[in-house]
């Protein structure tokens, strides 16, 4: 089953919460890029940030009297999270090989070096999981988005959709200091575009956890697109970029929805009701 039954806790917090908890990531993160400057930062320091990350997530849900293990879905939905994330690669793949072979700019019939180096790929594949994907997708979606969706109206529809666009935004402004303090880039239309983008990666991730609630899903999906598993080389051009990105958003918010509808498990918020943990309970 991929969708565990885990339902929109009772948050016992005031919005300040929330707050506080974002605005001390902001700031951490920010000394962090001032500490490192630069596009790759130390993997000592992002296993740091990664533990920080998960221990602040923690405590604000500590404050909440909501138990992080609550929310944290069944080993058991690991095999259809990992059969849901290769369709879609599968899918992505049969895509990129068919533009190669009809000779597509940006597309060559030759091995990427995901291919070339399957023991690289996956290593590096497996430390984006662990200390990037996993650490912001509970804070970004698994606390901040429930917990806006809360305070919106608890399990309504638009009370949903706010969250997602909400924490949506809340993500991208989230890798301003990345922007500014180590790529040193400054106020132009390509922030613009880089903000725009990730809004609407926000946004696909946001509508995977709200049709799911499952962390593992989401975090896989946001690792893979970190170091996505393509068989051939890939070179986008920077005009195509948004376009492609929102066809890749779209297919994967597609394929979640199908898969959740044809397992008939309706009762996630976007598709129909949801049951509610109580924070009392989850001590």
């Amino acid at each position: 089953m991929l969708r565990p039954d885990i339902g929109l806790p009772r948050f016992s917090g005031g919005p300040l919460v929330p707050v506080a908890t974002y605005l001390l990531v902001i700031v951490v993160l920010s000394g962090l890029m001032t500490i490192s400057p630069g596009a790759s930062p130390p993997p000592v320091l992002g296993m740091i940030w990664g533990v920080f990350l998960v221990a602040l997530t923690a405590g604000a849900l500590r404050i909440e009297t909501v138990s992080l293990r609550s929310l944290l879905p069944p080993v058991r939905t690991l095999v259809p999270v990992i059969e849901v994330v290769t369709a879609f690669w599968g899918l992505y793949n049969l895509v990129a090989v068919a533009l190669a072979m009809g000779g597509i700019s940006g597309f060559e019939v030759s091995l990427s070096r995901t291919a070339a180096n399957p023991l690289l790929y996956l290593a590096a594949l497996f430390s984006s999981l662990l200390f990037t994907a996993i650490p912001e997708e509970l804070l970004f979606r698994t606390y901040l988005q429930q917990k806006v969706t809360r305070l919106a109206g608890g399990t309504t529809r638009r009370a949903v959709l706010s969250g997602i666009a909400l924490v949506a935004v809340l993500f991208a402004l989230f890798h301003l200091p990345r922007w500014f303090l180590a790529s040193g880039h400054g106020v132009s239309s390509a922030l613009a575009a880089r903000l725009f983008g990730l809004t609407l990666m926000g946004l696909a991730y946001g509508s995977v956890y709200a049709l799911t609630g499952n962390l593992w899903l989401v975090a896989l999906f946001h690792a893979s697109m970190n170091h996505p598993p393509v068989i051939v080389s890939v070179s986008i051009p920077s005009e195509l970029h948004l376009v492609v990105s929102v066809l890749e958003y779209t297919v994967m918010v597609s394929l979640v929805y199908l898969t959740v509808r044809l397992s008939g498990h309706d009762g996630s918020p976007l598709t129909g009701s949801r049951r509610e943990i109580s924070a009392s309970t989850e001590k």
